[in-house]
């Protein structure tokens, strides 16, 4: 069965008797062409189902027509939810829809058995024109300085060490950590555990980080046996937690993995025979404003991931217009609370928990 080929602009404009610049006047609806000639190039483009070949207008510079989003780690360790995931898809359609652009999510950029990480290959194939980097980046990541020297518009949800003049919206996670310890050390505790995420990321990094800046600042000698990661992938949080709640000594405890899971936590207290409000006091994280994960935890730490990825994205839609510098550069403090809560949140449905 043969192919039928595609019509092309000249080939519209030939049938027309008009140029190709008018046929994409007719097209796009704008102004500069008379009536008639409009009907006449209309018609044609009905009769022959015409419709610009994208990629080729991308190719040559002309159009920002795609907008890519892509995940740095394996999906498993990201702790994308339903509720984040279809929030992310809205307001890139808000910002972007009028532009024209589509959306393309590349959400397991994985290569083989071994799990190759190349996670820009949507800019490396010319599918993205505008490319947003989701979750923690991998402390020895190459990648991230290659899509910058493209010069392509780009956007991560995350910092990198080695790469600090990055276009980046970020939460400094390091500031949650120190705040969290610090006002554990304030209430007199000396042996505080600390319950991280994203081991051999940045992300993970900046929250041992800030542990251990806030132990030195009070002459507290850092015991690496309190400090623990969790991996979705591989671990239960609950036996994770309940192997820090029996280490000698422990007090307090500051759960910044982001897991949001308050069921885990009371099996993990269980399992230790440990009370989470009596012996041991809690400062839990979340990425909900205004709300706790744990009630009885002494204090909240809110990151406010969405936030700052909401600036970041606005600001990068005004980047592709050519209406504001680049890199971009944000990074958004965490915030700690004490305020009293009566109701847990719900934990988050994963991407991950959903395969």
């Amino acid at each position: 069965m043969s192919v039928k080929r595609r019509s092309t602009i000249y080939d519209i404009a030939q049938k027309a008797g008009v140029s190709a610049k008018t046929v994409s006047k007719v097209f796009n609806h704008k102004a500069g062409v008379s009536p008639e000639t409009r009907r006449r190039v209309q018609t044609i483009i009905d009769e022959t189902g015409y419709y610009p070949h994208y990629g080729a207008r991308t190719l040559r510079g002309q159009y920002r027509n795609c907008v890519g989003v892509t995940v740095a780690p394996p999906l498993e360790m990201v702790p994308l939810s339903e509720d984040f995931l279809l929030w992310l898809f809205a307001k890139l359609s808000e910002v972007f829809s009028s532009r024209g652009a589509y959306l393309a999510f590349d959400m397991a950029p994985r290569e083989g058995d071994a799990g190759i990480s190349d996670y820009a290959r949507g800019v490396w194939e010319r599918l993205y024109d505008v490319c947003l980097i989701v979750g923690p980046l991998p402390l020895d990541d190459t990648v991230l300085p290659r899509i910058h020297a493209t010069g392509i518009p780009y956007l991560s949800i995350g910092r990198l060490d080695g790469f600090p003049e990055a276009s980046m919206a970020c939460v400094d996670f390091q500031d949650g950590t120190y705040k969290s310890t610090r006002f554990l050390l304030e209430r007199g505790h000396r042996r505080i555990a600390l319950l991280s995420a994203f081991e051999g990321y940045q992300a993970g990094l900046d929250r041992v980080r800030g542990y251990k800046q806030a132990l030195q600042a009070f002459d507290v000698p850092v015991d690496e046996q309190l400090i623990a990661y969790f991996n979705p992938s591989k671990q239960r949080l609950a036996e994770v937690l309940a192997t820090l709640l029996t280490q000698h000594g422990v007090t307090a405890l500051v759960e910044s993995s982001v897991s949001e899971d308050s069921d885990a936590m009371h099996q993990a207290a269980a399992q230790a025979n440990r009370s989470l409000k009596e012996d041991v006091e809690c400062v839990v994280w979340t990425y909900m404003k205004d709300a706790a994960v744990l009630p009885e935890a002494v204090a909240h730490l809110w990151a406010p991931v969405r936030e700052s990825a909401i600036e970041g994205i606005e600001r990068l839609a005004r980047w592709t217009d050519g209406h504001t510098p680049a890199p971009i550069q944000i990074t958004y403090k965490t915030v700690l609370t004490d305020a009293e809560h009566l109701f847990a949140v719900e934990k988050p449905k994963r991407i991950f928990d959903l395969l």
